[in-house]
């Protein structure tokens, strides 16, 4: 599958090249906190591995920027099972990268990065961005002194393809954005898409990444928003007499000063707890608001 998907960015016309990597190690080390981090794929020379994964990275250099600034596209799919609709997601990518291969207004770079996610799509998507950003420099090429079987002998020493094993970067990564067609026995037969904005230690995307997605959704296929919220609150007594107080308080405030427009109205107050308590939820537990038709 990987030398399928080189086989496509390299017909485009953009940069290709592979990254393999090893599942995270289970090892507690208390001071690498305080250390530079260690790659995670990073093996002994002329060793051997057989269990392994394989990133397949396309990038699109913009024809109107100066490479200092990039977005990232990301399809995780499982390389020893791939599903349907993990097939969707890499046509989908494979779709979107081509169709930006074509544009000439492009300012930043744009990567593609088809994510190996047979040790869990956190572990591949991981381990490119700590080679991306901690580049690991040894005397001797570990991709070229290491064997790593069953990839159809794309990480052979003795292989020609030393150009495409040679990690490729862009510039600094403006946004990213990773898109995945769901199961169908998991997310039902109806059409919908699933936003998870709340990233890990609380971290939200530029709203603008958001705005598009909502925009293509909404007024190009009349879906319609369903933001999530805590159905509890929803229904809480005790919230919404707090509300009806605040009511009062701010039409009364309203009386005073016609521009002062803080009388909420109690569902709308109530609605909009429940969405930000869900929010500030998924930020911690780092998890969305859905579209559906």
């Amino acid at each position: 599958m990987a030398n399928f998907i080189a086989q496509q960015i390299e017909d485009l016309g953009a940069e290709v090249c592979y990254q393999k990597f090893l599942p995270h190690g289970k090892n507690f080390h208390p001071l690498k906190f305080f250390t530079s981090m260690t790659n995670d794929i990073a093996i002994q020379p002329n060793g051997t591995a057989t269990n392994f994964g394989i990133n397949t990275i396309g990038i699109l250099r913009a024809p109107r920027g100066d490479g200092k600034e990039a977005i990232v596209l990301v399809t995780p799919y499982n390389s020893q099972r791939v599903q349907s609709n993990e097939l969707l997601s890499l046509a989908l990518g494979f779709s979107v990268f081509s169709l930006l291969s074509r544009a000439a207004w492009l300012s930043k770079d744009v990567v593609w990065l088809s994510a190996d996610s047979q040790f869990g799509e956190y572990a591949a998507v991981s381990a490119w961005l700590n080679q991306y950003h901690n580049p690991v420099f040894l005397s001797h090429s570990v991709v070229s002194h290491t064997k790593m079987y069953g990839a159809n002998n794309i990480y052979d020493g003795n292989s020609e393809k030393t150009e495409a094993t040679a990690f490729k970067r862009a510039g600094t990564m403006a946004a990213a954005l990773i898109f995945k067609v769901g199961e169908t026995r998991r997310y039902s037969d109806r059409d919908s898409v699933t936003i998870y904005a709340e990233a890990s230690n609380g971290q939200m995307p530029n709203l603008d990444l958001l705005n598009v997605v909502h925009y293509l959704a909404v007024h190009r296929q009349g879906f319609r928003v369903n933001i999530a919220a805590f159905s509890s609150l929803l229904s809480s007594a005790w919230l919404r007499v707090i509300a009806e107080i605040l009511h009062t308080i701010g039409s009364v405030l309203r009386k005073i000063n016609p521009d002062w427009k803080l009388d909420i109205a109690v569902p709308d107050y109530v609605e909009g707890t429940a969405n930000l308590a869900n929010s500030m939820y998924n930020q911690v537990v780092e998890i969305n608001f859905s579209i559906t038709p």
